[in-house]
């Protein structure tokens, strides 16, 4: 299996699922792999990029489930798994063909219109119509206009909607042909065999089938599909067995591959649906069939938690400090492996489901896309003010593109068309998200209006205990974690509150807010004036430097400047700092730097004592430094590095390593 650049992670976590113990034998049970990332995070082109990679050496099909939003109504399962059977039985390099009999002789029985028939003249109705299509197989014209025929009827009596009868005009010819060079008996006789059929004989149960409710006639040919699977698999299984494929993480042992299944956005329309239905029939079989699992791997992509994942599952937003229960901690994709999937430490059934997070691209991703050097400013603004999220480091390129920008410079990013001078390219980036989209009566402006509580570090764990007292605002910040724009931090003594929005929609809704100063200082005095906020003195100094009162942040940082351990110190500053500012955009950091330390200089009343003043500085400079669509200013850097290292002279306690390893982590640029 090649190994594509976009992408690796998940393409490397496909391949460490891909091996199938035996031929033959059981299979071992199979996850429904779901990549998990917010809007423009990538997991379409993961899944593009996965299915590449499996070539022509690993069986797989791709369905997205994307355009269901603007269908009239969501695909069915049975359309899916008409697409996917059509996908799967293509021609594939040095294999026969996969055979969908069952499936196929199901969907024949389903369409064909039976209505008003005895049930004698029904066996004999579906008799001819199996001989017929069979018999004529080969005959491309004759079995185009046969199934044209039949979708018609079956349209015409209400049988099938408008767009899957066209779906399966297109697709059941060629299933029919891959059918029709073997014997047919034997998948008649397994639709007798199975439980809905009741006993009944072969064409007895295809008529049952024709005639059954909606949610019968899913079971019953989900059942057929996944049987299928089973048959074809380890007759097509057979050239892996000798060809060299790249699995590098089985040390060129032979192996049989599974298939893949890709199922793009199962959060949208259609797709959850499937994949239960899907899982629903595994189940059934399961039980009737101990052992016997199919080898059909399925990975999935959603933009969305699930809340009935968290059985087994810790939501992403949770702290690992916060799990009390045999919940286990969400992997990111480079982690994840079979192994860890099948192994869990309570006797509790194995969840089918393994979610696992799509990481965002590194630094040397995002200079790649810029085609610049790492190092360079513009990358280091495009990874800061991106987290990562790759739609946004493509937005960010046409901005960023044979630019020149100075060194802290805050007007990077917005509207880049001068002929649209009025625009507003915060605004118009946030409905690309698509953030209100389930949220119906909740519009884009009340998003941007609550983009003060949004970021707010106290309010974004899933247990936060504050009362806003302003309309949508806890529905918001659960759409934002459900979305999965809010995260814990992974570190092992991360603290059960280190949960942070992402920054490209942090800042962006704060730069929307900020277009309007009344309304920028009316939320924040709000957020100030929270009960809960007067308790907690990192809270309130959070706001107050929001709204660019330093003066007291500065007071408050002073007073409990050595009065505890230094880390707890610099941990609160660093928090603090992630503050929002409404600052002037034409005004470059530096600009402002000498502006605000010299307002607070000259209105502070008395001298202000070392510590005093060398925290003035470094709260100001991180501030500044800290707005993720700044350009990078190494001066301001070097404050910052410069006022922690003058701190531990200055300290009355033993901690001051804590206070030298701020500076030195202040100096790398690439922080």
């Amino acid at each position: 299996m090649s190994v594509g650049q976009p992408h690796r992670s998940s393409v490397l976590l496909t391949e460490r699922l891909l091996w199938n113990r035996a031929l033959g034998g059981p299979s071992r049970p199979q996850p429904v792999v779901v990549l998990l990332g917010p809007a423009g995070s990538g997991k379409s082109t993961a899944l593009t990029s996965i299915s590449r990679a499996c070539g022509a050496g690993v069986i797989h099909a791709l369905v997205d489930f994307h355009h269901g939003e603007t269908a009239a109504a969501p695909p069915t399962t049975v359309e899916t798994l008409t697409r996917v059977a059509y996908a799967l039985s293509r021609r594939w390099k040095a294999r026969p063909r996969a055979r969908f009999t069952r499936f196929t002789l199901g969907l024949i029985a389903v369409q064909t219109s039976l209505d008003g028939q005895t049930l004698e003249q029904a066996r004999d109705t579906l008799r001819v119509s199996i001989k017929t299509f069979t018999r004529n197989a080969r005959v491309n014209r004759v079995v185009d206009g046969l199934v044209d025929g039949l979708v018609d009827s079956a349209k015409s009596a209400g049988l099938l909607p408008a767009l899957p009868a066209e779906i399966i005009k297109r697709t059941l010819p060629a299933l029919i042909r891959t059918v029709a060079r073997q014997p047919v008996g034997r998948a008649k006789r397994w639709h007798a065999d199975i439980p809905e059929a009741e006993g009944a004989t072969p064409l007895d149960a295809l008529v049952s089938l024709s005639r059954a409710k909606p949610t019968d006639i899913t079971e019953w040919l989900t059942a057929a599909f996944l049987a299928d699977i089973r048959e074809s698999h380890p007759r097509m299984a057979g050239p892996d067995h000798l060809s060299r494929c790249q699995c590098r993480t089985l040390n060129q042992a032979r192996h049989w591959h599974n298939w893949v299944l890709l199922v793009d956005g199962i959060d949208h329309p259609g797709g959850a649906t499937f994949i239960t239905d899907l899982l629903a029939a595994r189940d059934r079989h399961l039980r009737q069939h101990p052992g016997e699992h199919d080898a059909l791997l399925v990975v999935a992509t959603s933009g969305r938690w699930v809340s009935d994942w968290e059985s087994r599952w810790q939501a992403p937003w949770r702290s690992p400090l916060d799990n009390t229960g045999r919940a286990r901690a969400v992997p990111p994709c480079h982690e994840a492996s079979y192994e860890h999937w099948a192994g869990q430490a309570s006797d509790a059934p194995r969840l089918p489901y393994y979610p696992v997070l799509l990481e965002p691209l590194t630094i040397d991703e995002t200079a790649r896309i810029l085609e610049i050097n790492q190092r360079a400013p513009e990358c280091i603004l495009a990874q800061r003010a991106t987290g990562g999220l790759p739609s946004a480091v493509h937005l960010l390129k046409g901005l960023l593109h044979d630019q020149q920008f100075r060194s802290g410079a805050r007007d990077v990013l917005g509207s880049a068309d001068p002929a649209r001078p009025d625009a507003d390219p915060w605004r118009e980036r946030l409905a690309g998200l698509r953030l209100a989209q389930r949220l119906r009566d909740v519009s884009i402006d009340e998003f941007i209006t609550a983009a003060p509580f949004a970021p707010a570090p106290w309010l974004l764990p899933h247990d936060a205990t504050s009362l806003i007292a302003r309309p949508n605002v806890g529905r918001i910040l659960t759409e934002l974690r459900t979305a999965l724009w809010i995260t814990a931090s992974t570190r092992g003594g991360a603290a059960p509150n280190d949960a942070k929005l992402h920054p490209w929609i942090a800042q962006t809704l704060m730069s929307a807010l900020a277009r309007n100063s009344t309304s920028y200082r009316d939320q924040f005095e709000a957020l100030l004036h929270d009960p809960d906020t007067s308790g907690d003195p990192a809270r309130m100094a959070y706001c107050q430097l929001a709204l660019g009162r330093i003066s007291e942040v500065v007071d408050a940082f002073e007073a409990s400047f050595d009065h505890g351990p230094h880390q707890e110190w610099i941990d609160r500053l660093e928090l603090v700092a992630r503050a929002p500012d409404n600052q002037r955009l034409d005004r470059s950091c530096a600009e402002l730097y000498e502006e605000l330390v010299t307002t607070i200089i000259d209105n502070t009343p008395g001298d202000r004592s070392s510590a005093g003043n060398t925290i003035t500085r470094l709260v100001t400079a991180r501030w500044l430094a800290a707005n993720p669509f700044a350009m990078p200013d190494p001066t301001q850097r070097d404050i910052i590095s410069h006022a922690y290292g003058e701190l531990p002279p200055l300290s009355r306690r033993p901690d001051v390593a804590a206070l030298h390893e701020a500076a030195r982590l202040a100096a790398d640029p690439l922080r």
